[in-house]
């Protein structure tokens, strides 16, 4: 082989290889740029403790649960804090958590603690009041314990449990509740509560453990409001008495949200088919509805970036 040639060759040899090397840079810098686009997003609202004990705080949430290993529903310590890092990304700034454990290896305590430690929960031991159950004794009276001893420190609070998710067909980006509530309150002045209307995703889950989002494993709901149980978010300052879905108000009225505004999802599930497979009754009663498959996509891109491990909201356990 001639000097020309080869030195042909090897100059065709070193473009390719700069231009390979170049691609592979480019590429590199942009899954990089991409990287850190999505951290950054992911921050803008799985914010630091510093943020989270900011008061007053505009909207916060106050629970009601026990978690316990004979639950129908299959609602374990996973789906409590899928709950919880769901309302993060809907802009709740703090959770008010009353653990009605009946036995003390219920107790929610220890699986809180990252949520806790972050300033985003706080933890009540609402055991006393756990058996024997009933709505007055047990459940308005967290909610009015809630409203007495931290009322103070919000202005508008949502009192809803583990399945149920707020959601707006119009806006699903972080914040959309802070938003909603913001603007919808502006227009309606004498409101003190905002009520959400109850839309129920029916059917047989999809297989929690390819699907372990709550969220991601029921696609049907109801046509409409399934009935007329609405979930309230108030002015704790303006209630005199809580209840469930309608509190006794001081001061100002009530007002539901205009379903395209703002909606309550209620993961029902198997429900009324007796945890069977589907029916022809519940077919009939439900439509597909994928309109929470941007949500589903944004909280599953966010996990490694919000929270310490994965298994937070993917590990089955139930406490």
């Amino acid at each position: 082989m001639s000097n020309v040639t080869t030195n042909n060759t090897l100059s065709v040899l070193k473009t390719t290889l700069q231009t390979t090397v170049s691609r592979a840079t480019t590429k590199q810098a942009s899954y990089n740029s991409s990287d850190e686009s999505l951290i950054q997003y992911c921050r803008s609202w799985c914010h630091g403790k510093a943020e989270n004990l900011s008061k007053p705080y505009f909207l916060t949430a106050v629970l009601l649960v026990r978690i316990y290993v004979k639950d129908l529903a299959q609602l374990t310590t996973r789906e409590l804090r899928q709950w919880l890092y769901y309302l993060r990304y809907a802009g709740f700034e703090h959770v008010y958590v009353y653990d009605a454990f009946v036995f003390k290896e219920e107790s929610q305590a220890q699986a809180l603690k990252h949520f806790i430690d972050e300033g985003f929960v706080t933890y009540v031991d609402w055991s006393h009041r756990a058996f024997p159950y009933s709505i007055s004794g047990t459940q308005h009276s967290a909610y009015q314990d809630c409203i007495n001893k931290f009322g103070h420190e919000s202005m508008w609070q949502a009192a809803i449990d583990i399945d149920e998710y707020p959601f707006s067909p119009t806006d699903q980006q972080p914040k959309f509740v802070q938003r909603q509530v913001a603007g919808f309150s502006k227009t309606m002045s004498t409101a003190s509560e905002l009520t959400m209307q109850n839309f129920l995703f029916l059917g047989k889950p999809l297989d929690s453990n390819e699907h372990p989002l709550l969220i991601d494993r029921l696609w049907r709901r109801t046509h409409g409001p399934a009935n007329l149980l609405v979930k309230p978010i108030y002015k704790p300052s303006h209630v005199s008495s809580a209840t469930v879905h309608h509190n006794a108000l001081s001061k100002g009225r009530s007002v539901d949200f205009p379903v395209n505004m703002l909606r309550m999802n209620h993961y029902w599930g198997a429900r009324l088919q007796n945890w069977g497979e589907d029916t022809p009754e519940i077919i009939a009663r439900t439509q597909p509805d994928t309109s929470m498959e941007t949500l589903v996509k944004n909280l599953k891109d966010c996990v490694t970036h919000c929270l310490p491990s994965v298994d937070l909201v993917y590990r089955k356990q139930w406490n």
